[in-house]
């Protein structure tokens, strides 16, 4: 197994539960405001997420730390233990890390604190959006300026609001005091919501693959990186394909019992793909160098993300 590889099966689910963590707090706020169900009432059912979500967090930030360490030192990961101090004093990546574990830690505290649930739930809103930001300030982006930085930061963002809406759907609709009028609503919400997300997907994700491969097809198609692209945009268009059916044929009838039981079947599906598979393939895609220097010839791979 190879370092990226490695690499982005810690990121992967430190990265899928920050955007489902921020994204389901995030839209208990929004539907909250329409008055259907009360803000507590909607983010009860959400707790025992928050909280495997919240652990996932808390136990594998260390663990990437170290995996960053090993990677500057080029040593084994129980060679980097000793080097931690060094990293964190020195590096930038040591300084991002040392907001990011106190924040995981907070993370994890206000989940398992005995807190009313707006509290709690702008807790998980303000520590994800912060460790978001942090990861954004830990990628390569960095590299490209504060323009690359905001542009991360929004991708991340725009996928939590869409994974995010449709993980708080699925779940108040399973919890047996959910009204079919607040299903009802909730699903013209996450419609909304799901497609504003992927116009942004859109624009950001566009912006980062150009400032990796530029228009250059060599790259696109014979770089390591550009295959994991284009594997990670076929997947995305399927999910659309998915949201598009929802959003212009389900949703228009939830009213209707068998239209509603297969929306919420659809929105499990489509949440498990983005959450297990799309994010899946992006952690591979944001720990896999780019060619820079390819122009129709043996490739120069430099490193990006996205």
């Amino acid at each position: 197994m190879t370092a990226d590889v490695e690499r982005a099966l810690l990121v992967w689910p430190i990265v899928a539960s920050l955007v489902a963590t921020f994204g389901t707090a995030a839209f208990v706020f929004l539907v909250a405001r329409e008055g259907f169900f009360d803000l507590p009432a909607i983010a009860a059912p959400l707790l025992n997420w928050w909280r495997f979500f919240a652990t996932v967090i808390f136990l594998l930030s260390p663990l990437l730390l170290l995996s960053v360490t090993a990677d500057m030192a080029s040593v084994s990961w129980t060679s980097a233990v000793d080097l931690v101090p060094q990293v964190l004093k020195g590096t930038h990546a040591g300084r991002v890390f040392e907001w990011f574990l106190p924040m995981a830690l907070l993370l994890f505290l206000s989940v398992h604190l005995a807190l009313q649930q707006s509290s709690r739930t702008v807790m998980m809103l303000l520590f994800s959006a912060a460790l978001l930001l942090l990861l954004a300030l830990l990628s390569h982006a960095i590299d490209k300026g504060n323009v690359a930085v905001v542009v991360y930061f929004l991708h991340e963002i725009a996928v939590g609001l869409w994974t995010g809406s449709l993980l708080t759907l699925w779940t108040v609709a399973r919890c047996e005091n959910s009204r079919d009028e607040w299903i009802e609503h909730a699903a013209g919400c996450v419609s909304k919501v799901a497609f504003w997300s992927v116009i942004v997907l859109v624009i950001t994700g566009t912006y980062t693959a150009y400032n990796c491969i530029g228009l250059d097809i060599y790259r696109l198609v014979f770089s390591a990186y550009g295959r994991t692209l284009i594997v990670k945009v076929t997947i995305f268009a399927a999910v659309l394909v998915i949201g598009a059916y929802n959003r212009y044929y389900l949703v228009p009838k939830v009213s209707e019992c068998g239209a509603r039981n297969s929306l919420l079947r659809n929105v499990q599906i489509e949440w498990l793909i983005l959450i297990f598979v799309v994010m899946g393939v992006a952690s591979l895609l944001a720990n896999t160098p780019p060619a820079h220097n390819m122009a129709g010839h043996p490739m120069s791979e430099g490193s990006c993300t996205m």
